[in-house]
């Protein structure tokens, strides 16, 4: 089952560099680690991002289990026990859960109507794709099967993959699976994205190990269904949504790399079925003028003020 926890933690050490990747992947390896064999393969959990300062010693971090079994190591458990990360001796004070819907519930569950989705990084995305000499190459505007990750299947018939369509393939109750798969290419060969403009991409370098830097990208774009599609494709790109906030994009998420914030736009049909439609007689009632104050405020903040 994905889950997904925040906490709040507190830094005892007096003096430290800044927190890196690779000190909380070493962190989550000894949290949840992996056989010697795995080792090399996509790990069972992502980061949201890395710790981020709160307040005075305060700091606030997300991170996502992705298998269908229990973590070896539940967060909640590890409150009151200092954790070092890098130079850093962060507590654990607060653990609360903010995801437990199952694979069943995120594919086949009834959702909302969605049609367009922002999409805002949280961290540096490293988009990497094969070019024709077999190289990877740095994608600064990833398309839409990019952005949601691959599936393949071995030799002896298992299925895996990496980011949400990843998740599914590798997690996921086989007979839910296969199907929902089958069914995503049509959806996202069908989605259309566009630049958000309040949050235009760039490219970005951040420290790796080694003293490496990472190239990614970082900022928004929005990703929209066509109108007319039919009910079954809205509610899989409904669940592509909230598995890829749960995901992240691109490589390195477990080291924190790629996450994302989702922000939904619901359709006008179901916007407007919470409205109460107002009578004929309220409708034909006219109304009284604005107050000119308002109208300014209006124009040039885009809302109203109140002192």
């Amino acid at each position: 089952m994905p889950r997904r926890w925040t906490l709040v933690l507190r830094d005892h050490a007096d003096a430290a560099r800044p927190v890196r990747a690779v000190d909380c992947h070493g962190l989550l390896n000894s949290w949840w680690p992996q056989s010697g064999a795995e080792h090399g393969a996509a790990k069972k959990w992502a980061m949201n991002g890395w710790p981020q300062p709160l307040a005075d010693r305060l700091w606030v971090w997300s991170l996502t289990w992705l298998a269908d079994t229990p973590p070896p190591t539940e967060p909640a458990d590890l409150i009151g026990r200092v954790q070092r990360v890098g130079d850093h001796l962060l507590e654990p004070l607060s653990v609360t859960d903010v995801h437990t819907r199952d694979y069943t519930a995120i594919l086949t569950g009834p959702r909302r109507a969605t049609h367009t989705a922002t999409l805002h990084t949280v961290s540096p995305v490293v988009s990497l794709a094969r070019n024709y000499e077999g190289e990877d190459s740095f994608q600064a505007w990833p398309g839409p099967r990019l952005l949601f990750g691959v599936v393949h299947r071995t030799a002896n018939g298992i299925l895996g993959g990496s980011g949400a369509v990843g998740a599914v393939a590798r997690f996921a109750p086989r007979e839910i699976a296969e199907p929902w798969l089958r069914r995503i290419d049509e959806v996202t060969a069908r989605l259309r994205r566009t630049p958000d403009d309040a949050a235009p991409i760039r490219a970005t370098e951040h420290p790796g190990p080694a003293g490496r830097t990472v190239p990614g990208w970082e900022g928004g774009l929005r990703l929209t269904l066509p109108r007319g599609s039919d009910v079954q494709r809205v509610a899989d790109f409904g669940a592509l949504l909230e598995l890829i906030e749960l995901t992240g994009v691109g490589k390195y998420t477990a080291q924190g790399f790629g996450a994302l914030r989702v922000d939904t736009l619901t359709s006008g049909h179901d916007a407007a079925a919470g409205r109460r439609r107002p009578s004929t007689r309220e409708r034909r009632r006219p109304r009284p003028p604005r107050p000119a104050y308002a109208e300014h405020q209006e124009q040039g903040f885009d809302g109203l003020l109140f002192d």
